[in-house]
């Protein structure tokens, strides 16, 4: 069967982009030969940790603790590193400044001090709290909750200026964390950007940096390259600080805040994951639709900066709002959707079941969702009228 000449160059590109795709990817999965294990670190991310709330009155039923802490452990699993993004505060302070604000809606999440050792129980060794969350009980509870993490033995990061440098076998791993307030490292102030990240790898092996960002919802699956604006706040362009954090040295960025999944991509031999949705939503998170569905990352970093692999634990919220390994995997099919739409690279895509594409997409179309998992066409220019030869060629 003859192949006509534009079938063959259609085919020819095809084959050029699956091509340069399948390269960037394998940037992600390099193969670790002559690394001694001593040199190779595992991380295992999850995504937001809200396990309820204590304030204004207590609603945990007897031996909650023991039950989350351990369908936590069931879940996450073994790694060297285990992190997570922690929203709330540890304290017994009962003033949240949240409670002034006159708005009708109040979301103060105040967790008890006990919480913490459960934590670091479950497998927990670094937290991000640089988040809208940190200070919902002040300057008070945000102190208390630093302290109460610390003498459970989980280091911290987002705080101003702050690097922590974990020793991992043979491997120094620096760990920094943003949002999009200047009460922590803020993601707008790209000078700063740069003094941590480079600072970071003057004094480690390995850097990781988080960023809580973006909007929120089940609308804000995309990633876009522009500044995200959310309830009235600058939520930043976390498209652009993730690439510029990996451009100044970055070997791994982890997002949070939209509450859902995002895409992920491998840049530069550096895996970006925009968004891992939520972990833990005890009584205070949505359940809802594309909220329910996320994912703990799974990534493995050699001493020398490569990206060895990656992959994911897919994972849904049951009636509790409590991590349960999805069986469906639904997580999978959508990181891909999400990782193909522009302006990601396209690079990451995991595998799955064909036979379970068929319950994610009625599961997508029941969560209304499938309007952002296809690429949104340019309006076509309006042509444009010369209105001399209509007026010659217009009889009188």
């Amino acid at each position: 069967m003859p192949i006509y000449p534009r079938r063959a160059a259609v085919l020819l590109l095809l084959s050029l982009l699956l091509y340069s795709f399948a390269s960037i990817a394998d940037e992600c999965r390099r193969d670790p030969a002559g690394l001694p294990d001593a040199a190779i670190v595992s991380i295992r991310a999850t995504g937001d940790i809200v396990i309820g709330s204590d304030f204004p009155v207590s609603h945990y039923p007897p031996g909650f603790e023991q039950r989350v802490e351990a369908t936590l452990r069931q879940t996450l699993g073994q790694a060297d590193v285990i992190f997570g993004n922690f929203e709330g505060a540890l304290t017994t302070h009962n003033r949240s400044p949240k409670l002034r604000s006159g708005s009708p809606y109040v979301f103060a999440f105040r967790m008890p001090p006990h919480f913490a050792p459960m934590l670091r129980r479950s497998g927990f060794s670094i937290l991000n709290i640089a988040n809208n969350h940190s200070y919902d009980f002040g300057e008070k509870g945000f102190n208390d909750t630093l302290a109460y993490f610390a003498h459970a033995g989980i280091e911290t990061i987002g705080e101003l200026d702050k690097i922590v440098v974990m020793r991992v076998k043979d491997v120094r791993v620096a760990w920094v964390g943003f949002n999009y307030s200047i009460r922590h490292n803020d993601m707008h102030d790209l000078a700063r950007l740069e003094k941590l990240v480079r600072a970071a790898k003057d004094k480690a092996d390995l850097v990781v940096v988080s960023i809580q960002a973006g909007a929120e919802g089940n609308n804000a699956l995309r990633v876009v390259n522009r500044e995200e604006i959310f309830l009235g706040e600058r939520r930043g362009n976390v498209f652009a600080f993730a690439r510029r954090s990996v451009d100044l040295g970055a070997d791994l960025v982890i997002g949070h805040g939209p509450h859902v999944l995002r895409g992920m991509e491998c840049y530069k031999g550096k895996l970006i994951a925009y968004s891992l949705g939520n972990f833990v939503g005890y009584n205070a998170l949505s359940i809802k639709k594309a909220t329910a569905i996320s994912a703990v990352l799974e990534v493995r970093l050699g001493k020398d900066g490569q990206t060895l692999g990656y992959d994911v634990i897919p994972i849904r919220f049951n009636e509790e709002r409590l991590p349960e390994v999805d069986a469906e995997q639904l997580a999978r099919y959508l990181i891909n959707d999400l990782s193909r739409l522009s302006p990601l690279n396209g690079s990451v895509q995991l595998p799955v079941a064909e036979e379970g594409r068929e319950r994610y997409r009625s599961w997508a179309y029941s969560a209304g969702i499938t309007s952002q998992l296809v690429e949104r066409r340019k309006p076509a220019p309006a042509k444009r009228i010369n209105r001399s030869v209509e007026k010659k060629t217009t009889a009188p």
